[in-house]
């Protein structure tokens, strides 16, 4: 029963509206039948999935659940009809792309301009996220595939497949001009440095943190976050705030006018690659997607990187 597409997005509407007359109006319905439709799924998981309060319906533990496995059924269910769409019409549908700034600026590009030569009837749907948000998005039914790097190595529903491509390197960095480059950074000096974090995700500074001395009594914090990389790079150009950042920023045309901090820290390096569902990995346009991806980048060679 839970497997059934209507009652699953009868399940995501009142989910979306929060109100269940709007919900029947959304999926075309009277109320009273989207009441018998949440007690049926309610009956086939054995349990109560709303509960409701002042403000409307909130999900119960149980019902968060089950919205997540909804999203995601939804959404494999989509990617089936649109396979049998393909064969019939020649190869189209959709894919929900997230990535991280590396990926956005460098390597997506230039792979996607050539699969839609080969694929010219796919809408491809690309946004520039994190590693956390990207990861969610996925779980949830929102993204077909995420590319960035892997933060942290939990672990990851049946479904989706994680490969990496290559290690990349953290680097903290400034303006070319910062008085910092004058001799190699100690710890003490980071920790009175004005910092700035990309994306309020703190990840990367937390990775500096761990390396830093145990005897420091403070550890670093942003005094600035911003959610565009285009800006955050040129903050760093313009004033005396350091950053971290993937290496593979400076061996671009995005890097000019910033310049690595030299420190005695070890070397910090995360994996890097595709997360994405399963059930695409017969898809021919998410095949030549990755083939491509993998290809494009081997082919930056003035990275550093360390390829899987």
């Amino acid at each position: 029963m839970i497997y059934e597409p209507e009652l699953l997005r009868r399940l995501v509407a009142i989910v979306e509206t929060n109100n269940m007359r709007a919900a029947a109006e959304m999926v075309g319905v009277t109320q009273p039948a989207l009441t018998r439709s949440l007690k049926l799924l309610e009956a086939a998981v054995g349990g109560v999935l709303f509960e409701r309060r002042d403000r409307g319906l909130h999900l119960t533990a149980l019902g968060k659940l089950v919205h997540a496995q909804a999203r995601h059924l939804l959404r494999e269910h989509q990617l089936a009809e649109a396979e049998l769409n393909a064969l019939q019409n020649g190869e189209q549908g959709q894919l929900r792309i997230a990535a991280a700034p590396v990926w956005m600026t460098t390597i997506l590009p230039p792979a996607i301009a050539k699969m839609h030569q080969r694929f010219p009837k796919l809408f491809i749907k690309l946004k520039s996220t994190n590693y956390t948000e990207g990861v969610e998005g996925l779980k949830e039914g929102e993204f077909d595939a995420f590319f960035g790097g892997f933060q942290r190595r939990e672990s990851l529903p049946s479904y989706l497949v994680r490969k990496a491509l290559f290690n990349a390197k953290l680097v903290i960095v400034a303006n070319a001009e910062h008085p910092i480059h004058d001799r190699s950074a100690a710890a003490e000096d980071l920790l009175a440095q004005t910092w700035l974090s990309y994306q309020s995700e703190v990840a990367y500074l937390d990775t500096i943190n761990a390396t830093l001395d145990d005897t420091a009594e403070i550890s670093i914090g942003a005094n600035l976050q911003c959610d565009s990389m285009l800006t955050a790079l040129e903050l760093l150009r313009q004033g005396d705030y350091l950053a971290v950042l993937p290496s593979s920023f400076l061996n671009s045309d995005s890097g000019k006018g910033l310049k690595i901090v030299s420190t005695d820290l070890p070397a910090i390096r995360f994996a890097s690659g595709p997360i994405y569902r399963r059930s695409l990995e017969a898809n021919h346009a998410m095949t030549m997607m990755l083939d491509l991806t993998k290809a494009q980048v081997a082919s930056l060679s003035n990275w550093g990187a360390e390829f899987s």
